[in-house]
């Protein structure tokens, strides 16, 4: 049942299940109206059978959880696990957890961006607080847990308010109104297509390092711009003055024009020439 909902998701716990279904060789039974719940889980109708998949607490607002089901929930977060449920028709059917994992290249990601002089990032993430604090201190990420969509929104909007340029990574519809309200907004390739939608750019291969990758060409584009703004500037503030004073004729001043506008685009190809493993 839990395979049927989330068939056709690409998040990650949702994989795992799916993994585990195909390793299992459990048959899959179609699942109707499938539907993500921002901040809770997904639902759906399967065999005639509502099912909700989600968080313990979005499960609780359901079904009260038995004092001995809690306390397994617990043991689960304190060994790092994400932990959710799934109710059927109302009742509990069945407990998850999950152990999340670091990216392969998270550490190397976070360390190119602590050189680069970026300010640490900041783990935001609807995962149980335990759970994201085994995680975030294992990236040594300050950690902010047990969000929901419009608290995450909220807490860019906080960090903007400060003074602060925020750039914010996601690849989940809860992710949304976050990378919407940031200054940027960065997708994770494989992410929802709310996600992409919304981000103001894609890392299409869905790997850290390339968060910070975008960097160095972003300071050299603008590095260029500048460059460009003072070259074609200059060159016609100084054939307006020979000009006028007679040292230049008007040919020449034309001349000299044309050839800014060579100049800045030939200035702006080297651009092409940027290699991230160079960068790096």
């Amino acid at each position: 049942m839990a395979a049927a909902l989330e068939s056709g998701s690409s998040h990650p716990l949702a994989m795992a299940i799916l993994a585990k279904a195909k390793e299992l060789k459990v048959p899959v039974p179609p699942a109707f109206g499938a539907k993500a719940l921002a901040g809770k889980g997904v639902s759906g109708n399967i065999g005639g059978v509502e099912v909700l998949l989600a968080s313990p607490a979005a499960a609780a607002e359901i079904e009260d959880i038995e004092s001995d089901l809690t306390a397994r929930m617990d043991a689960f977060n304190d060994e790092g696990k994400t932990v959710f449920m799934m109710v059927a028709n109302g009742q509990v059917a069945g407990v998850f957890a999950i152990g999340d994992e670091d990216r392969p290249d998270a550490v190397a990601g976070l360390k190119t961006l602590r050189d680069a002089g970026i300010t640490p990032p900041v783990m935001l993430t609807g995962d149980n607080r335990r759970t994201a604090k085994a995680v975030g201190a294992g990236l040594g990420l300050e950690v902010k847990a047990e969000l929901m969509p419009e608290d995450k929104q909220r807490i860019v909007q906080e960090m903007q308010s400060a003074g602060q340029i925020v750039a914010k990574v996601g690849d989940g519809i809860n992710d949304a109104p976050a990378l919407a309200a940031a200054d940027i907004g960065i997708a994770m390739g494989g992410g929802t297509v709310v996600a992409l939608e919304t981000a103001d750019v894609a890392v299409l291969h869905g790997r850290v390092t390339d968060i910070a990758a975008m960097i160095a060409p972003s300071k050299a584009t603008m590095g260029n711009i500048k460059q460009n703004i003072v070259i074609a500037l200059g060159l016609k503030a100084v054939f307006l003055v020979t000009t006028i004073v007679g040292i230049t004729g008007l040919w020449p001043a034309i001349l000299a024009d044309t050839g800014a506008t060579v100049l800045v685009t030939v200035n702006a190809k080297r651009l092409l020439g940027w290699q991230p493993e160079q960068s790096a």
